[in-house]
């Protein structure tokens, strides 16, 4: 393991355990969106009721409801201290039970209307909704594997969180750029001609590759590293050093923006053979013991004056 303590596609993380306190049952909700379409979220919170933090925890890409996502269920087992906050994508609900691989059986409103930018709209309006309850002591904490760390990452720019977990996620490169070095050259042509397609086009529901232009066009030419850039969070990235959809050189060129601009507030992690969804070169899991690990420097960071010794460039 690779491990800086100055501080990942094309998309989904499928596949994401620890001794936890017992939870509740979640209560699931309903929030308006200004369009008048409604978002479908989750609020779990720990039992024995008393203050506790909040994490939101956001699933990679594809329609599939977030706890119905066993990397969703590992990372909800690991953090069972905190209250936890899911959102599902635009157009589903918690009871979806979608099968194809190529979103061909999301729902229509998802395969045209969802984005990278509509989640990180929807997560703030629902974040922005609990301020000032009463079990919340005001802590938040974002976790987001592939394309849910993506949105994490964007978040954090604009929401006061504590700290960040993000794994599979890259962003030290525009996502356009990230994705074209996922396939092999002889398919780069199309990438291009599809992505100015999108520019061109960026309100389109024309669907390439299981994403409508709208969701591309959002994305292509957006490096989330920048938004890491400024926010104040403490981020922790995590990536497998044999991930061949977010290839470890775009998370190590985060590691050097922030480096660059003499920030220390993100720490690296990177697990020599570990795939994308945290699989050794056995194809072992180790989603869980990498979770562990992460649980370990979160509390390290909730116990810890983050500005102490940390000089903002």
């Amino acid at each position: 393991m690779i491990h800086n303590l100055r501080y990942f596609v094309p998309l989904a993380l499928a596949g994401f355990t620890a001794t936890t306190p017992a939870v509740a049952e979640p209560q699931l909700f309903e929030t308006s969106r200004a369009d008048g379409s409604t978002i479908h979220w989750t609020l779990d919170l720990p039992d024995g009721g008393g203050k506790s933090g909040l994490i939101v925890l956001a699933q990679g890409s594809g329609c599939l409801p977030a706890m119905q996502s066993r990397s969703m269920q590992q990372a909800r087992a690991s953090f069972g201290n905190l209250a936890a906050l899911t959102v599902e994508q635009y157009g589903v609900t918690q009871s979806d039970t979608p099968t194809a691989e190529d979103n061909s059986d999301c729902p229509k409103a998802f395969r045209e209307n969802q984005t990278v930018s509509q989640r990180v709209s929807d997560y703030q309006q629902v974040i922005e909704s609990l301020r000032g309850a009463s079990w919340w002591n005001g802590e938040l904490v974002l976790f987001g594997g592939s394309e849910g760390g993506l949105a994490m990452a964007i978040l954090a720019s604009k929401v006061s969180a504590a700290a960040a977990i993000l794994v599979s996620t890259g962003g030290g490169v525009p996502f356009g750029e990230m994705v074209r070095e996922s396939v092999p050259p002889e398919g780069w042509p199309t990438v291009d001609a599809t992505f100015e397609k999108a520019r061109q086009n960026p309100e389109s529901s024309e669907v390439w590759a299981g994403h409508s232009l709208r969701f591309w066009a959002d994305m292509i030419d957006r490096r989330v590293a920048d938004d890491m850039l400024r926010a104040d969070t403490s981020f922790l990235l995590l990536q497998g050093g044999g991930d061949v959809w977010g290839a470890p050189n775009v998370a190590r060129a985060t590691n050097d923006l922030f480096a660059q601009a003499g920030r220390c507030n993100l720490t690296y992690w990177e697990f020599p053979g570990y795939d994308h969804g945290m699989n050794d070169k056995n194809g072992n899991a180790r989603l869980a013991d990498v979770l562990t690990q992460a649980n370990s420097w979160l509390a390290a960071q909730l116990n810890t004056d983050r500005n102490a010794n940390c000089i903002s460039g």
